[in-house]
């Protein structure tokens, strides 16, 4: 499959089969991230592999997304904040970003699935959970696995022309609306929530999740 198309058929996919995964297959994934560009050519990041259903179950317990204890398999990806020097643009976000794309577009290369998760616990919970210790930080979670089903095409919001700028922004401005606002205040007060808590209210927390087909 060329890079063109393994880029415009990837989509996210948050149901998964049982069949196991060979040691060959995550190292060419985990190969495949550490090859990504990063700030400075620092390197910082650090992948966690699960496999441990107790740990996945936690992290969904403990205000993650329920894809993450339903999927086979997981990948956390962690960045050394002692190497950042860029705050405003959030050099070590960046950084570990183009490592999730390579390894997303290796994962679906390789005939498996894959979801990019940020619907997580507290960074604090998640460095509890997996020992990490400062100065990295967790920044997202890979679930992954082979699909359980043919996953559907989801079709672009937008083409290139619609997108596209020469030289300067020329788009009107836009209001935040009023639905962000509110998820945006809801998320923070479910952050802050004491993991006893959020174990109670997953249940109904889950009914307001967005549902997807793949």
């Amino acid at each position: 499959m060329s890079l063109e198309e393994l880029i415009k058929t990837r989509r996210s996919i948050r149901k998964f089969s049982e069949q196991k995964i060979d040691q060959a297959v995550l190292e060419k994934i985990i190969e495949a991230g550490n090859y990504a560009p990063s700030h400075c050519n620092t390197q910082g990041w650090k992948f966690i592999f699960v496999d441990n259903q107790n740990i996945k179950n936690e992290i969904t317990k403990s205000g993650g997304s329920h894809v993450v204890k339903s999927a086979p398999y997981g990948i956390l990806i962690t960045y050394n904040l002692a190497l950042s020097d860029n705050l405003e643009y959030k050099d070590w976000i960046q950084s570990s970003s183009g490592a999730i794309q390579n390894m997303l577009l290796t994962i679906h290369d390789l005939g498996l699935g894959g979801c990019w998760i940020c619907h997580l616990p507290r960074k604090k919970t998640l460095a509890k959970i997996f020992n990490i210790p400062k100065p990295y930080t967790p920044v997202a979670y890979i679930a992954f696995g082979y699909s359980q089903q043919e996953s559907a095409a989801i079709p672009r919001q937008h083409e290139v022309s619609d997108i596209l700028a020469i030289n300067e922004f020329n788009w009107p401005s836009e209001k935040t609306s009023t639905k962000i606002r509110f998820k945006r205040i809801t998320r923070r007060l479910y952050f802050i929530l004491p993991t006893p808590l959020k174990k109670l209210i997953n249940p109904l927390v889950d009914k307001f999740v967005k549902k997807f087909h793949n």
